[in-house]
């Protein structure tokens, strides 16, 4: 399946891209548009190949095919921001949480002064000021994984991938964070591919979501969430599209 935008709407475009380890075909010929400052949800059923995809787009793990542009360049993280948010927390034991957020821009060599100013409001912005000094050993693993986000966020990326930040937390803490997600993305409006296997949490989030198939991976379908937001779980559509979903991923 060939998912298009229109050409003006084409902030990310995979073309082909196709990942295989020895006979094992894990992407087959996977095509795709992110229209810049989207927020697109890919799904699919367990080990289809989700972080596989992810780490092939992100350019930690080289494609055998195709190719990944932004703005019509190929893919470069010498020359393009990809920031990338994992499922597992990845903060640095010995840096505080305020030099932990710092960190993606340092590497970005961002003016120390813009870094200041970044940092500043990222910490207020995940409620995280009052906790700056602390290590990450001295708070809890969702406010950890808050960390991740605004790291990621900091740098201002081109593309920002999140491969199931929440799926190690429980069902309250997910709720909240997501609303933070959403809140943060709102005010940035940076191009965000977040990959779950919660299905709910495919459909509060995102502008669109992507259905995966079974290996080897293609994309089985595209569905459209034109919901405001807040979103409501129970509200008739938001069900109706989650059903959908489901459905999708359930037949092969």
């Amino acid at each position: 399946m060939n998912i298009t935008a229109r050409p003006e709407e084409q902030g990310i475009v995979v073309e082909n891209l196709t990942k295989r380890f020895g006979d094992l075909v894990v992407l087959d010929c996977i095509n795709f548009t992110v229209r810049p400052g989207e927020l697109l949800s890919i799904v699919g059923p367990t080990g289809c190949g989700k972080t596989t995809f992810m780490n092939t787009l992100a350019k930690l793990t080289p494609a055998t095919g195709g190719s990944i542009r932004i703005r019509n360049q190929e893919a470069d993280p010498r020359k393009h921001n990809i920031a990338y948010v994992f499922q597992e927390p990845t903060s640095l034991p010995w840096r505080t949480v305020r030099d932990n957020i710092a960190l993606g821009m340092e590497l970005k060599k961002v003016p120390r002064h813009e870094l200041e100013s970044r940092l500043t409001l990222m910490l207020d912005l995940i409620g995280l000021a009052d906790c700056a000094d602390l290590y990450p050993n001295q708070i809890s693993a969702s406010m950890e994984q808050r960390l991740s986000v605004a790291r990621a966020f900091a740098t201002q990326p081109d593309l920002l991938l999140m491969d199931e930040p929440y799926g190690q937390l429980d069902v309250k803490l997910r709720y909240y964070l997501e609303d933070e997600l959403v809140r943060i993305w709102e005010k940035f409006k940076n191009t965000v591919i977040f990959v779950t296997h919660n299905i709910e949490e495919a459909v509060y989030l995102a502008d669109r979501i992507l259905i995966l198939s079974n290996k080897p991976t293609s994309i089985k379908g595209e569905i459209e969430v034109n919901l405001p937001r807040p979103r409501d779980y129970l509200d008739p559509e938001f069900m109706a599209i989650r059903k959908t979903v489901t459905d999708m991923i359930r037949w092969w």
